[in-house]
């Protein structure tokens, strides 16, 4: 694996964090890593934390929203899944909550309409519903609207001969 030089100067260490904050947004516990890594205390990499704070490097807020964003549109995750990926980085449960409402209603139940469609329509009799019911469910959508959509699929004209 790589190996990271030890950084002792705070000044070098500060630049070279913020460079790191600017190529992508970053959590806070992301660039706390970051910076135990290289070397420093953990009052030290505190205190470059509160500066890179208020100097605006680092916001949760934006940080969850960027995430929420991508994992959904990029991954096609679903709100559960990125609310437990961000609970693991420490993310505050407002920020969260935040980040998930920029996911639109109506895009989340079209991309998980869409990806049912996909399903069915690779192998309609391979997958058991309760196979297909935890594929989704392991991908972060939601039980009800899981269940909802499955039964307008069946209840659909074309799928009835």
């Amino acid at each position: 694996m790589f190996k990271r030089k030890k950084i002792f100067d705070f000044k070098i260490a500060k630049e070279v964090i913020r460079k790191y904050c600017s190529f992508q947004e970053r959590c806070q516990s992301e660039v706390k890593n970051r910076l135990v890594q290289m070397g420093l205390s953990h009052e030290v990499s505190d205190n470059i934390l509160a500066d890179l704070i208020l100097e605006g490097y680092i916001s949760e807020e934006r940080y969850s929203q960027a995430y929420a964003r991508g994992k959904f549109k990029i991954k096609n995750w679903g709100r559960i899944k990125i609310k437990q990926s961000l609970i693991s980085k420490r993310v505050s449960s407002k920020c969260i909550k935040i980040g998930l409402l920029e996911i639109d209603e109506i895009e989340y139940r079209n991309c998980l309409e869409n990806l049912i469609s996909k399903r069915l329509l690779i192998s309609p009799n391979k997958y058991s519903k309760s196979a297909l019911l935890k594929y989704f469910q392991n991908r972060g959508f939601e039980n009800h609207l899981i269940l909802e959509l499955f039964q307008e699929k069946a209840d659909s004209p074309s799928n009835k001969t």
